[in-house]
């Protein structure tokens, strides 16, 4: 991975922060067969994180990991990426968690799977931070832009809380529906982004907030969004090359949130009209992903200068030739 920047960067930086706190874990890529896997840090936190990182942008993650192996690899995918990584707790109990994604990279299908193919072990579970992780990332939590979270918690809620009293954007990005702490959430919610895959088939617009900007994901029929009296729907870029979809959800936020952070930058707050540019920038990323293995793989297989250089001219045509001469798997 190319570093951007030099991670020194401090709280008191004029650039719009962001901090985030979820799932991460190892993604395990078997492609085509069960031999040779490639691992990367994953989970649809991790990604986003990682990702914004890779692009520039003060990241401060706020995750819980195990002190093993796979946890000290995602801690050092976290450093490398540029993230400031003083909130990334490695308990000495309990394992980092792995995704085991097996791509037919032929016909551009994938599944998930928690147990190792070749063991037939099961992973570990995610673990949420605790309040003791809320309270030493208190004073980030104040100063950030932007908070991302797609796993709900008691604690995760009170960093939620906290970011939100302080002005910042929150982005909530759930894969279930939890209750009395998902309601919370939605409540504390600036964006909401829903699958109709997964959380988004439970819950109905007049259930929400409208002044919650609402984003309906709808696979490959493109997506909706909603704020007030305002509907737009967005139907799908058009990806030159499909191999793995793993990644798009992500991608989608990504390219959404590295928008909003660059207006935020240069004119000192967002707007709802920066949230529909972001989306159409972070569909046409989406689109290019699709053209490799794994959640990130266009940042693997261009790098983290070449992406950030695509974004910054809009993702046009020359973006598309481009990543077509490229290898379809990280490993390439």
């Amino acid at each position: 991975m190319v570093q951007l920047r030099s991670r020194e960067f401090t709280l008191q930086s004029a650039r719009p922060a962001v901090a985030g706190t979820g799932l991460t874990a190892v993604d395990r890529i078997y492609a085509d067969s069960y031999t040779a896997p490639t691992e990367a840090l994953g989970g649809s936190c991790g990604n986003v994180l990682l990702s914004l990182a890779l692009l520039g942008h003060p990241v401060f993650p706020v995750v819980n990991l195990g002190d093993d192996d796979h946890g000290r690899f995602l801690f050092d995918e976290f450093e490398k990426a540029g993230c400031e990584t003083r909130y990334v707790s490695r308990a000495n109990t309990g394992s980092s968690p792995v995704i085991v994604e097996i791509v037919d990279t032929v016909n551009a299908t994938h599944r998930f799977t928690s147990t190792c193919p070749q063991t037939f072990v099961r992973f570990p579970k995610w673990r949420s931070i605790n309040h003791d992780h809320v309270w030493q990332a208190a004073e980030t939590l104040k100063s950030v832009s932007i908070f991302y979270a797609d796993r709900v918690s008691e604690s995760i809620m009170l960093a939620m809380e906290e970011a939100k009293r302080a002005g910042a954007l929150i982005f909530f990005e759930p894969a279930s529906v939890d209750d009395e702490l998902f309601t919370r959430a939605v409540r504390c919610a600036t964006v909401i982004k829903l699958s109709d895959e997964t959380a988004g088939k439970h819950i109905a617009d007049d259930e929400l907030d409208p002044e919650t900007i609402i984003i309906r994901t709808h696979g490959v029929h493109g997506l909706t969004v909603s704020n007030g009296n305002v509907r737009r729907h967005f139907p799908s870029s058009f990806a030159p090359r499909v191999v793995d979809t793993c990644g798009s959800g992500d991608m989608v936020t990504t390219g959404l949130l590295d928008l909003v952070l660059k207006r935020w930058y240069h004119e000192g707050s967002w707007k709802v009209e920066d949230i529909f540019d972001g989306i159409q920038l972070g569909q046409r990323l989406a689109a290019l992903n699709c053209g490799f293995t794994g959640a990130r793989g266009l940042f693997l297989a261009a790098g983290a200068r070449r992406v950030r250089a695509m974004l910054d001219r809009g993702i046009d045509e020359s973006s598309t030739s481009y990543v077509t001469t490229l290898g379809r798997c990280s490993r390439d």
